[in-house]
């Protein structure tokens, strides 16, 4: 069974939470310094008593303003010296500022009915701390994520919350997922309403996330203001995982294709004959008047009792060697990281596209960026994979090893090899004189990214540098 998730809380803080702290604070200090005859009895203890509660609550509501205005920074591991936290909602402070008023008004005129009303309001929000306390002490938390996505496309992620009490089920619990990346953290908030004694349920929401490259998972905190909602308590698991973000594929688009198909052709390869058929088998079909007896399939014929043949497509097995020039300058406007992550998309789709038509055909990639990146393979997914962990992780640069990387690739190569520079500079390129006619150069500086590839939503993934942050989606069933 799964409950629903919220929003992201990152997004939708409360901006009056830290407002009300700090006019509280301000009140006091103007009853305490422009009405003196309320303090006049107080004892020295009483009076910095009095200051450091104001002391600390201004100081608290500050904190929260400012936290609301800045982007909350990733706490490391070895600096979260507990797992149990709490924080007073803007509904405690209210509380506590009722409570406050009847104590004052209690001591300065020694009424015993002011100090009750004040002792039965403290024992709701012991009581409330206590209860959330132990419900937090019986959760058991665990997640489950895959281990890689796409750019661009949602996926979901699982939330398990098991309640180890025998008896007492647990109320109202937050569950709230850190996604952290070096540049940015996201949150995820998943509510689970009740969770019987000794049962687990699921929660899921789901991610969106632009920008490819390794994402880290946790801490996971769990958090419930059950029953009252005057004090939150929270408890922090750690739970590491991490997932890795790949290029995003499309589809290269029809005149580039034909373009590509054309340098292929240019290309002298010779085929060995294997057999009387060296193309792929395509389907059945009656015989004809003029096939060829020699493609006659005998078991269906006598299965069907009539001639069936057999039909063939043309398959040439054309190798292909893709070099990579990720060149970026420092610093990078916005539609340069756009074009490095059209390259990196294209090389991807390339690839894939051309080990699906070519199932013996020989891929090779040599990317080079802030670091260089080899690759060897065939079209089918075991192989595939160790490409696009590469890709995902891949970064731009200077690319000064290009010279030398395009060197190697054309001397491994055989001669029947289509060679493919994909370059994102717009300066002159420094590799030059080794463009031959065996090299086909495509300058992704120039291109449109919509003459170039097609999307299942008709649209291409930008970077958005205003906003940096993944998005989240969150849902639940």
């Amino acid at each position: 069974m799964s409950e629903s998730a919220l929003p992201d809380t990152r997004s939708k803080r409360n901006p009056f939470a830290g407002i009300v702290s700090v006019s509280i604070a301000a009140i006091l200090v103007v009853v305490y310094f422009k009405v003196p005859f309320v303090s006049s009895a107080w004892s020295p203890p009483s009076h910095w008593f009095f200051r450091g509660l104001v002391a600390l609550i201004g100081f608290m509501g500050l904190a929260k303003i400012v936290g609301n205005l800045m982007r909350r920074p990733r706490v490391p591991s070895w600096l979260r010296l507990t797992q149990h936290w709490m924080t007073i909602p803007l509904e405690g402070w209210i509380y506590l500022g009722i409570m406050f008023v009847l104590f004052t008004g209690a001591m300065l005129t020694k009424q015993n009915t002011l100090l009750m009303v004040f002792a039965l309001m403290a024992g709701p929000f012991i009581v409330n701390g206590q209860m959330t306390f132990g419900m937090l002490q019986a959760v058991l938390i665990q997640r489950q994520a895959p281990k890689r996505a796409m750019q661009g496309e949602l996926f979901p992620v699982e939330i398990n919350l098991t309640n180890r009490r025998p008896i007492f089920a647990l109320w109202m619990m937050s569950v709230r997922d850190e996604i952290y990346r070096p540049d940015d953290i996201l949150d995820a908030t998943v509510l689970f309403s009740r969770v019987s004694p000794r049962t687990s349920q699921t929660g899921i929401y789901e991610l969106r996330l632009s920008r490819r490259g390794r994402y880290q998972f946790g801490p996971i905190r769990v958090s419930s203001r059950f029953p009252l909602g005057l004090v939150e308590r929270s408890r922090v698991f750690s739970d590491p995982d991490e997932i890795l973000i790949y290029p995003r594929l499309g589809r290269i688009s029809p005149q580039w294709r034909l373009r590509l198909m054309g340098a292929t052709e240019l290309v002298s390869q010779k085929q060995p004959q294997r057999g009387v058929f060296h193309d792929d088998f395509h389907s059945l079909r009656e015989f004809r008047s003029g096939d060829n007896p020699r493609a006659i399939h005998w078991r269906s014929t006598a299965r069907r009792g009539e001639l069936i043949l057999r039909e063939f497509h043309q398959n040439r097995e054309h190798t292909l060697a893709v070099v990579l020039d990720l060149f970026r300058p420092t610093p990078a406007k916005p539609a340069e990281t756009d074009v490095v992550e059209l390259a990196l998309s294209f090389v991807a789709s390339l690839l894939v596209e051309r080990g699906r038509e070519c199932r013996d055909g020989f891929l090779t990639l040599a990317a080079v960026g802030q670091q260089t990146f080899l690759w060897e393979g065939q079209g089918h997914a075991g192989s595939l994979e160790s490409l696009f962990d590469g890709l995902a992780l891949f970064e731009a640069g200077p690319a000064d090893e290009i010279v030398g990387v395009l060197t190697s690739t054309l001397q491994h190569v055989s001669s029947s090899t289509q060679v493919l520079v994909v370059t994102t500079r717009k300066s002159a390129l420094p590799y030059q004189e080794l463009l031959t006619s065996r090299v086909d150069i495509l300058n992704l500086s120039k291109i449109n990214p919509t003459d170039l590839l097609t999307f299942d939503d008709g649209s291409w993934l930008r970077q958005q540098p205003s906003e940096p942050s993944p998005e989240v989606v969150t849902s639940g069933t």
